[in-house]
This record gives C-alpha cells, sequence and structure tokens, in this order.
C-alpha cells in the first residue's frame, strides 16, 4: 500500500487540502515567511552540517480559523413555554368551631408535659435530619471531590525517562525540517510529505506523491505555504525532488543507513491523513527488505529497504524516519499488505534509505533525472522455484531462482548471459549465500556496485554447477 493521503475517499480538512493558516505564534527560525515561485540554480551539498538543536520551537497546534463561537446557545429555543400564570394559593372551607366548654385547673399541668414532650421529639428528629444532611446526598452548594487526591506511587526508572525525554526533544527538533506536499491538478487531490535537503528551497519526497499532478503546494511546520515546481524525478527508485523559492529554511540532517542496526529505536515524522507535524515510534524490525509497489506506484520493485514498526499511513509518504540523535534514515514510502484481508498490514512499513536517497537526489538537483543508477546489475528475468514448479517442470532443484531470461544492463548486455548461465538454470546461492526466492538474489546483490565478481551456485538439468559473474550497471530505466 502507497502511503499517499488522497481526500477523494476521505472529507478533506483545512489541514489536510494544504490550506494556508495564520499561525498564532512566531514564525519557527528555518521556515520561510513570505516565499515566491521561481526555483533558485541548484545547491549541493545536500547535508546538514549537524543534528537539529534540541530548542527549535514547536508548531502551533491550535487552528485560528476554528469557528470560536461552536457550542454557544445549546438548547436556545429547545421546546420552549411561555411561563405559567402567577401562582395563587387554594383556599378551602374550615366548618365552624364550636364553643369553648370551661377549662379544669388539672388540664394546664398536661398541656405543659405535653409541650415537654413535643419539644424533646422534636429536637431528637431535628438532630437525626441533620445527621442525614450530612452522612447523605450532597446538599446544594456542595463540592464533590473526583479523583484520587495523589499520583500512584511508581517509580520510573532513569532510562525510561531518558529515552521519553529523547523522543520529545527529536520530534521538536527535527519538525520544521519535514513538510506537507498538496498535489493537485491531476486525478483528484493527493497529500504527502517531504524533507528540506537545503536551506534554499530543495525538498526531496516519494515519486508517487508528484507523479500525475501539475500542482505543488508545500506547507510548512508552522503553517505558512509556498508553491513548489518539480525538479526532478525517478520513477524506479520512487523518489522526486520539488524546489520552493526560499531562503534559510532548515534542511535536515542525513544519518548513514548502512550502519543502521536491528532493534535501533526511529521516529517517523510526516503528515499521515493529511494531520501534520505527526509523530510516531518504533524500531528499526528488519534491513534489505525488498517490496513492489506494483501495479499502483512508479516503482516494479524496490531493493535495500528499511522495515519499521513506527506506524506509517497514506501521507507519511516522502516524510522523515529519523533516528534518535535526529539524523534522516530513511524515506517512508509504503506499508506491507496482508494477503488474507488485502489491508494495510499493522505496524510493517517500508523506507528507502536515506544513501540511497541521497544517492539520488544530487543527481535529480545538478541533471534532473538520474543519469547513474550505481548499481551492481545481473542481467536476469527469474521466477521462484516451488515444489510445484519443480514438478511440472522437471527440475532437480525444489527451491531457488529460475532463470526466465535475459535483461540488458546500461551498456546493453546480459552480464549473466555473458558469463555462460542459460534459461533454465536455477541459481541456489549467491557467493556461498542460499537464494531461495527473487527477494534473497536482490538482497544478495543489493550493496554490490558495478565490476564486482559473485559466485553463482546453479542447478543446469541435475548437475551442480559454479558460475563467476562480473557484474554491470543497473540501467537507470529498469523497473
Amino acid at each position: 500500500m502507497l502511503n499517499t493521503y488522497s481526500d477523494n475517499q476521505t472529507t478533506a480538512t483545512p489541514e489536510a487540502t494544504g490550506a494556508s493558516a495564520t499561525p498564532e505564534e512566531e514564525p519557527q527560525p528555518g521556515v520561510p515567511q513570505a516565499p515566491g515561485a521561481t526555483p533558485a540554480p541548484p545547491t549541493v551539498p545536500l547535508r546538514a552540517d549537524e543534528s537539529p538543536a534540541a530548542t527549535t520551537p514547536s508548531a502551533p497546534g491550535y487552528d485560528p480559523s476554528y469557528p470560536p463561537s461552536y457550542g454557544s446557545g445549546y438548547g436556545a429555543g429547545y421546546g420552549a413555554t411561555p411561563p405559567p400564570p402567577p401562582y395563587t394559593p387554594y383556599t378551602s372551607w374550615t366548618p365552624p368551631m364550636p364553643p369553648a366548654r370551661p377549662q379544669r385547673n388539672w388540664a394546664s399541668a398536661l398541656v405543659v408535659v405535653a409541650l415537654l414532650i413535643a419539644l424533646a421529639v422534636g429536637g431528637g428528629v431535628g438532630a437525626l435530619v441533620a445527621s442525614r444532611a450530612t452522612s447523605g446526598a450532597p446538599t446544594t452548594g456542595s463540592k464533590i471531590v473526583l479523583g484520587a487526591q495523589s499520583a500512584p506511587n511508581i517509580t520510573l526508572s532513569s532510562t525510561t525517562t531518558s529515552l521519553q525525554q529523547s523522543v520529545q526533544t527529536v520530534a521538536k527538533a527535527v519538525e520544521p525540517s519535514v513538510v506537507e506536499i498538496t498535489a493537485t491538478g491531476g486525478s483528484g487531490e493527493a497529500i504527502g510529505s517531504g524533507d528540506i535537503l537545503t536551506a534554499d528551497g530543495y525538498i526531496v519526497t516519494n515519486d508517487h506523491v508528484v507523479q500525475g499532478f501539475s500542482n505543488f503546494t508545500v506547507t510548512f511546520s508552522n503553517g505558512t505555504t509556498a508553491q513548489a515546481q518539480i525538479v526532478g524525478q525517478d520513477p524506479q527508485d520512487d523518489l522526486a525532488v520539488v524546489k520552493v523559492a526560499a531562503t534559510g529554511l532548515k534542511p535536515i540532517a542525513l544519518g548513514d543507513s548502512s550502519k543502521l542496526t536491528v532493534g535501533e529505536f526511529n521516529i517517523a515524522i510526516g503528515s499521515p491523513l493529511g494531520l501534520r507535524n505527526t509523530a510516531t515510534f518504533g524500531i528499526v524490525s528488519a534491513l534489505n527488505r525488498a517490496a513492489s509497489e506494483a501495479p499502483d506506484g512508479p516503482a516494479g520493485e524496490l531493493t535495500g529497504l528499511i522495515q519499521t514498526s513506527a506506524p506509517i499511513n497514506p501521507g507519511n509518504s516522502g516524510g522523515a524516519l529519523v533516528n534518535l540523535s535526529g539524523q534522516l534514515i530513511g524515506i517512508p514510502t509504503l506499508s506491507a499488505t496482508n494477503p488474507e484481508s488485502n489491508t494495510a498490514a499493522n505496524s510493517i512499513g517500508y523506507a528507502i534509505p536515506v544513501n540511497r536517497v541521497e544517492y539520488v537526489a544530487q543527481q535529480l538537483i545538478e541533471h534532473g533525472n538520474l543519469t547513474s543508477s550505481g548499481q551492481g546489475f545481473i542481467g536476469i528475468e527469474a521466477q521462484n522455484v516451488t515444489p510445484q514448479l519443480a514438478a511440472a517442470n522437471g527440475l532437480s532443484a525444489t527451491s531457488g531462482v529460475l532463470v526466465v531470461r535475459f535483461a540488458n544492463d546500461a551498456a546493453g548486455q546480459s552480464p549473466a548471459q555473458q558469463a555462460g548461465l542459460q534459461t533454465g538454470d536455477v541459481i541456489t546461492a549467491v557467493n556461498g549465500q542460499s537464494v531461495a526466492t527473487n527477494d534473497d538474489l536482490s538482497s544478495a546483490l543489493l550493496n554490490l556496485k558495478p565490476g564486482a565478481h559473485v559466485s553463482l551456485s546453479v542447478t543446469r538439468g541435475s548437475s551442480p554447477l559454479t558460475i563467476t559473474v562480473t557484474l554491470g550497471e543497473r540501467p537507470v530505466n529498469a523497473g
């Protein structure tokens, strides 16, 4: 699942449509205040000198365009009735009293005794009523105390506190370097994210965020906007660079994806579903993954991907996956799909590693397109071997990669074919590393450059062979 958000399926909010908003707070450092629309000349290098400082002010979280009168006047006029006429007490008929009889002297004593008893009983009842009033339901004007009077007695370890502070610091520091990109002018509207590469306005994003659109609005973390133009596109890597006319922007710091380890903490920052300045937390779940964007994305097969558990959703595409030093380690691009439900799999997302992003972005800024892939290329089209496929084709190998046809490198020839590989051969290992699928083959060749020598373990019919191939260069138009 590609991670570009489109409001064709969800009602757009003011933020999601990229509409300009007037922030209530002072502008953040590194964010333009009145950008124009004419691209400036290329500026290289892309890397920031250091990781972002932890004192960058956060973007405003309140939208002043939201109506302040919402909720006022609730119930006014609902079920209203005129007041009743003035209340008049009801007077009942009382029969005339009979004439009083002469009183005896002892009656006075009885009256006194009765009065004393009445006073005693009345006082007891009064005390009982008072007791019930204080111990029962609260009376008018009393204050009900809600919640506990103190927090639970929990002691957090210094490690936990330090991690939380690091995540907060990194998210706040990196936000000004991540933008929202709203693309229009094509079939509807799409919202993605992007990363500022240079202070004068070069921004990298995914190609599928801009492909097929003609108008682009960049919204910065403080809510200001600028129009952008496409500088260059590289569909096979699903990367693109756009440019805004601005100065004094805050470039994101670039890390080194070759040094990543599984389990390393990371933070994804972007605009999922158009919700700008969103940060999610996770780890590096795996390295050197391969995934296909077909049929919806421009890249047929992406290799060397970072798998992360940080939740990413449509709209995160082109944003930032950073480490706890605030350095970009990858660009979130797509989510894995659960084949049973055909929906996005939870916490399985893929990001293009930053070393590849930097290599491609340099060429897009300088030339407008990818002039050299810089990737080793074996020159075959292959199919995964399964027991069913082996039985149907009489293969002795029941796993591996079946060579179906050959493909030419940048020089116009197939290195594998030149080395003596034939269609019908099954590759079972590369440099001693077992290969069971195409993804395994891609991972084995991933970090190898053109001119590298690889030893292939091959099964031809029932005979095992070893063939050495000198890799060519992957053509720039290869899917």
